[in-house]
This record gives C-alpha cells, structure tokens and sequence, in this order.
C-alpha cells in the first residue's frame, strides 16, 4: 500500500500537506507553523479520526524520556502526542566500526520503539526503511526534483493500522531536512541528489538498490 504525502503551501514559517491514500483518497492532513528566529516549528497532523500534535523540546527533555534508548546525544527532539499517547522523537547517531559513525531518526511512542535510516541513491532519490525494533515496517521514498517548493513524499507500507508512526517520522523527516523557516517560495524546478556511500546505511534498504 501507499500513502502520498503531498504538500499543497508553502509560506514563510509555515508549510500544508494532504494525506493521500493510494495517490487518490484523502484520508488527513498536515499543518506544520514556525515562527520567526527559530528552525523549529510545531506540527498537527489529522488522519482518519486520529489527532498527532509534534512540538519542539529540550534535550534535556529527551533524556529524560528517553534514558537508555539515546546512544550518543538526541539532535533536535520532538515529544509526540497520539491521541493521548506521548512518546519523543530525534535524531542520533550509532557507532557502527572503528572510527565509524551514521545517523539515525528514533521515535519511542507508547511501549513502540520506531527507528528511520535516511539513504540517497542520487537520480533514484531518498529511500528512508523505517524499522519496528528489528522489523521492517515500512519506507519513505522522495524524488530528488521538487517543483515550486512543494514537496512530495510516498510512504509505502503493509499494514494501514501502523501508519501513524510513519506519517510521524515522515513530517520530521520534512522539519530537519526541508524545512526552511523564514525563507521566500523557490519557483521552477530544484534538484538535490544526495548519495550514500555508506554500508550499513545501504543494508538498511534494498529497494533502490
């Protein structure tokens, strides 16, 4: 299954999404608002009869909820709010060999623990798997070309009832890579290629290969 993530604004400190189930239905979508002075922004997402409020918090914050799950130090956390759930969201890193590190989106959510591995393949664009401790679960999927500013996301996936983590780590994917507060609307075609050369970030996905 996929769900099409599609942004339809894009303003000065804020940004609008539709979710689209299939590329067709609209099942929810997304408000994300900054404001001045700040690269952070709080974030409401509707899908279905479900109600996610993300909001920046402290790192302090992050250890706290967070305590063992954090390997190195959390990088721009967000708490996360689901229908009453908590949960903490950001960025890490793992060390991986000798003098050798890669990042890492974590999401603790409920008794849930999410992690998303952000992979370039260059033309083929981003892939981004998205594991349930050790389970794949799902993945992001981005085209390296955007047009006006409007950017556009495929969350492919199995199971419509674990789609919300997702959709989570999808919007944080937005706010720490394509987010830009405060600056104009580029119009006409942009492209960014982004290549990973490293091996365990490329043994996390496979479909681009």
């Amino acid at each position: 299954m996929e769900l099409i993530v599609k942004q339809t604004k894009k303003e000065l400190y804020g940004a609008a999404f539709d979710l689209l189930l299939e590329g067709v239905e609209k099942r929810g979508s997304i408000r994300v608002q900054g404001a001045m002075g700040t690269r952070e922004g709080g974030i409401q997402i509707q899908f279905d009869e479900s109600q996610i409020q993300m909001s920046p918090a402290s790192r302090r914050e992050a250890v706290r909820s967070a305590g063992a799950l954090i390997k190195r130090a959390p990088f721009r956390p967000y708490t996360v709010v689901q229908d009453g759930v908590g949960g903490i969201l950001f960025h890490d890193q793992i060390k991986t060999g000798f003098m050798k590190s890669v990042g890492y989106h974590l999401l603790s959510l409920g008794d849930h623990i999410y992690t998303l591995y952000f992979v370039g393949f260059g033309e083929k664009g981003i892939c981004a798997p998205i594991y349930q401790n050790d389970r794949y679960v799902g993945e992001i999927r981005k085209d390296c070309t955007v047009m006006d500013d409007l950017h556009l996301f495929r969350i492919v996936f199995s199971e419509l009832s674990g789609i919300m983590p997702l959709i989570i780590l999808c919007c944080y994917v937005y706010m720490i890579t394509y987010y830009r507060a405060g600056e104009q609307v580029l119009h006409g075609k942009q492209k960014k290629m982004i290549i990973t050369k490293d091996d365990y970030l490329l043994s996390k996905c496979k479909t681009l290969l």
